[in-house]
């Protein structure tokens, strides 16, 4: 129980991960690359922080204008509480777009948020197709393993997060403080 509540903060931070905001459609992913090896090596969290949402603004630019307004619709259904909605378009975005990795994060953070983990896992399992890099999926897949008392693969999944992402808050399921060695 003592394991649990500790790891509150941790979930609630995870969920802080999944941004309700779209930023202005970014042009493409130049520079995706360094920024994701920029992050790898940060040297604390500040500077990791400051990469981070480049990141996401990378990703949460959807593939074209429909694809987008679908997605903020989701978004501002998901920070309204109607998941129900949320998922009805996320739905959409994930049947019309399914190499979109981001589409497919957001109906997985939903189903988290509705407690339904296995099929939280199985649109992780596709985010991570798509873009094995992704901190946000493999931290929330941790989250999930957790929730489900499966705590050998939580830690192994956030110490895959950890590879992408030194400083992720998920780090407190392996009781191993930021900055030190996985």
């Amino acid at each position: 129980m003592t394991c649990r509540i500790r790891l509150l903060g941790p979930v609630l931070a995870m969920l802080a991960l999944f941004p309700v905001a779209v930023p202005a459609q970014q042009g493409g992913d130049e520079g995706y690359e360094a920024l994701l090896a920029a992050l790898a090596n940060a040297g604390t969290p500040a500077e990791a922080q400051a990469i981070v949402p480049r990141i996401w603004d990378v990703w949460l630019t959807a593939p074209d204008d429909a694809a987008q307004e679908v997605l903020e619709e989701a978004l501002s259904r998901r920070s309204a509480y109607d998941y129900a909605g949320a998922l009805k378009h996320l739905n959409i975005l994930v049947e019309s777009y399914p190499t979109y990795a981001e589409g497919w994060n957001q109906r997985a953070t939903v189903r988290f948020l509705v407690g339904d983990y296995e099929g939280a896992l199985a649109d992780v399992e596709e985010v991570l197709k798509h873009e094995p890099r992704h901190f946000g999926a493999l931290a929330g897949r941790g989250m999930i393993y957790f929730q489900q008392g499966r705590l050998p693969l939580a830690q192994l999944s956030v110490r895959n997060a950890l590879r992408v992402h030194p400083f992720l808050a998920e780090r407190a399921i392996l009781d191993i403080p930021a900055g030190q060695e996985l």
